[in-house]
């Protein structure tokens, strides 16, 4: 038995994503344990950013460059969107890098410094943009889309028309050797145009489902491995599936697409 905590529903316009890695509909069809094995040891793809200029573009981290090729094709009609931005790692590689600078050096720049925070990314779309609405930075573990997509509905329902919603992860740096420690197979950033509307509907249950066997989407298949719900909803998305389960962190969230 579950019980239902959380109900809503909206519809997804448009949605791009970008990976540091190349990966081809077959790819995303075959799914989590070839990313692992296969996907993860291709050589980086990194977005070339063509429509900023070179001085923008340095002051780019990696999850940046992910976050803005994603979105900018998406925003061309409308720059000026609210923006929710969720990720579970955000900066912290320039985190550690910080930390880096800071034992070997004894001190650390203030940009990098400022860019480092875990809005930061955000912040810079705001800046090159030109965004004057509500931008908004969360993180929620598991299930960061889903949270993400929450906050645009409520966005919406407070009278906005359209809400940008981008995931961002980049994987930890494999020199830093911290443990434990779960990685992505791969960086990506996931942009979505969310509107009002029926076309996905969520559901958030407090406790699994023994009738279910797609509970637990996101799945450790390796042990240094992990798997979120935004690449299972791309995943989805290229196997036209029509309702499946992704975890939450004291449940499951139930996936209906009409």
């Amino acid at each position: 038995m579950s019980d239902i905590t959380c109900h809503f529903s909206v519809n997804i316009a448009q949605w791009n994503i970008v990976c540091n890695k190349p990966l081809s509909t077959e790819d995303w069809q075959q799914g989590e344990v070839h990313w692992i094995e296969n996907v993860s040891a291709r050589e980086d793809n990194n977005p070339k950013l063509a429509f900023l200029p070179p001085l923008k573009r340095r002051r780019l981290s990696d999850s940046a460059r992910l976050f803005f090729e994603a979105a900018w094709q998406l925003t061309e009609q409308n720059a000026n969107l609210p923006v929710v931005y969720a990720s579970l790692n955000s900066e912290i590689n320039r985190s550690f890098a910080l930390w880096q600078s800071l034992l070997q050096e004894g001190d650390i720049s203030p940009t990098s410094f400022s860019l480092s925070v875990h809005n930061a990314l955000v912040g810079q779309w705001s800046e090159m943009r030109q965004v004057k609405s509500e931008t908004t930075a969360i993180t929620a573990q598991k299930d960061n889309l889903e949270a993400a997509l929450l906050e645009a509905y409520l966005l919406l329902n407070d009278g906005y028309e359209q809400v940008l919603v981008v995931v961002t992860e980049t994987p930890i740096y494999s020199q830093y050797n911290v443990q434990p420690v779960e990685r992505l197979p791969f960086a990506y950033a996931l942009a979505m145009l969310v509107e009002r509307g029926e076309q996905y509907q969520l559901s958030l249950h407090s406790s699994k489902d023994s009738n279910s066997q797609a509970v637990g989407s996101v799945q450790h298949f390796a042990k240094e491995y992990l798997i979120d719900n935004a690449l299972i909803w791309v995943k989805q998305q290229h196997l036209a599936v029509k309702e499946w389960q992704t975890q939450s962190r004291k449940g499951y969230w139930q996936w209906r697409k009409n």
